[in-house]
């Protein structure tokens, strides 16, 4: 069985749902024009009430300047969200001292009440209270249906032209029922509006809570794995340490060993410094100490210098102007790049010369190219591995260009360029990366 969702509400019903969820449609639209009728009614019931021999021409010209006053009440709801005090207390004191229906005093102070409950509040009420008890009075005070609203709602059916008065207690229970029932009204938009934004405010906790759930699980998992990872390869690193050292200590007269056991341990120990840094990273990767043991570019001679002590041939040209004013990120992604670069010829290409360039200047970003002869028995095509694939992403991430070849006479060739992103002026130049030398 197929479930459709609900369609949302067409027709005049759903163009009245619109209307009345936007507060400024809600006031051309349905309090002004009502308020506007119900004051052209109470300007005719009064011409009515006035209305009698040798009056009638002051009657009918006194009417159009009450339907007029009534107008500009009836507009000023217009502003009562702007002003909603001054526009309430304006509404009430004109139906109070005009001849006027009460019902934009009334629509004006439950608008008030919506927004505050203060001493202000209750003043404004009792005075729009007056208001609605003058003019309830004022049109009960007719004795036909033609001058009182009240009289033709309330009269019994079949009665005369003639009626009485409204009596005092039923003017008084008019008064006080519109009152209380303006407030109620208030009083439920407001507890409504509390409510959504309740609800707003709790899917807000919950989303932070969701996501500091999320966030603790990571840091749990990651914690997991770097412990997994200091107990595996730091214990090995350790090992390999320990043993180029005693290698060392034997190497007696012969110089060549001796160097090349000094440069196993001081590999080991370089990346036990280089895991120690990884593991603070996977621990604490928004910590302040973390980025300082990133290397950059600006620590590029020391990782020639590092390459070159392993024996390998390099050849290397290196240009940097105005590092310092280089994004950190491009800083050290170009550092990681070249260090792959260098750790695919020597992986792949062992004995082969390298030849290397790196050029960063502010007018044509950051270059790196990179060269070495492949192995006679290597196959004459690029297989993107891991390093490769690698390198690729992050100049993905930076808007770079990326491409890696090889020529006609099998040299394998490596080209990257990344865009130049200034440094923020509120971010410190970061620390240099610190090697240390071999024992």
């Amino acid at each position: 069985m197929t479930t459709t969702a609900p369609r949302p509400a067409t027709g005049a019903a759903g163009r009245w749902k619109e209307v009345l969820r936007s507060p400024t449609l809600r006031t051309w639209v349905f309090y002004v024009p009502v308020a506007v009728f119900s004051s052209t009614l109470a300007a005719a019931n009064w011409d009515a009430r006035r209305s009698g021999p040798g009056g009638v021409e002051q009657a009918g010209g006194l009417s159009i300047f009450l339907w007029l006053a009534g107008i500009l009440i009836a507009v000023s709801l217009a502003w009562r969200r702007r002003y909603p005090v001054h526009v309430a207390l304006l509404t009430a004191a004109v139906t109070l001292l005009l001849p006027l229906d009460p019902v934009a005093a009334l629509i004006a102070f439950g608008s008030l009440a919506v927004r505050r409950l203060d001493r202000v509040v209750a003043g404004v009420a009792g005075l729009t209270f007056l208001a609605t008890l003058a003019s309830t009075w004022r049109d009960g005070r007719a004795t036909s249906t033609e001058g009182s609203f009240w009289q033709l709602l309330l009269a019994p059916p079949g009665e005369g032209a003639v009626l009485e008065p409204l009596s005092w207690w039923t003017t008084l229970a008019i008064a006080l029922a519109l009152t209380a029932t303006s407030f109620g009204i208030a009083m439920l938009v407001r507890d409504r509006q509390r409510t959504l934004a309740t609800r707003e405010e709790d899917q807000v906790h919950q989303q932070v809570v969701a996501g500091l759930n999320d966030e603790l699980a990571r840091q749990a998992e990651r914690e997991r794995l770097a412990q997994e990872v200091h107990d595996a390869l730091g214990h090995r690193l350790s090992l390999l340490s320990l043993h180029a050292g005693a290698l060392q200590m034997r190497a007696g007269d012969d110089p060549a060993l001796r160097e090349s056991a000094g440069l196993v341990r001081w590999g080991a120990e370089q990346a036990m410094t280089d895991l120690r840094s990884l593991l603070t990273m996977l621990r604490k990767p928004g910590g302040p100490d973390v980025a300082d043991s990133i290397p950059s570019l600006r620590d590029m001679a020391l990782l020639i210098d590092e390459t070159s002590r392993t024996g390998v041939t390099l050849v290397s040209t290196v240009q940097l102007e105005s590092i310092d004013e280089l994004d950190d990120l491009t800083s050290r992604s170009a550092f990681r790049i070249v260090q792959e670069l260098l750790t695919n010829a020597r992986r792949h290409a062992p004995g082969m010369g390298v030849r290397i360039l790196v050029r960063a200047t502010p007018a044509g970003g950051v270059e790196i190219e990179a060269a070495n002869h492949l192995l006679p028995t290597a196959a004459a095509e690029v297989v993107a591995g891991g390093g490769l694939s690698g390198i690729a992403t992050r100049v993905e991430q930076l808007d770079g260009q990326w491409r890696c070849w090889v020529d006609e006479e099998r040299v394998f060739r490596a080209a990257a360029h990344l865009p130049w992103v200034p440094r923020r002026p509120d971010t410190p130049a970061p620390a240099t990366w610190q090697m240390e030398e071999a024992q």
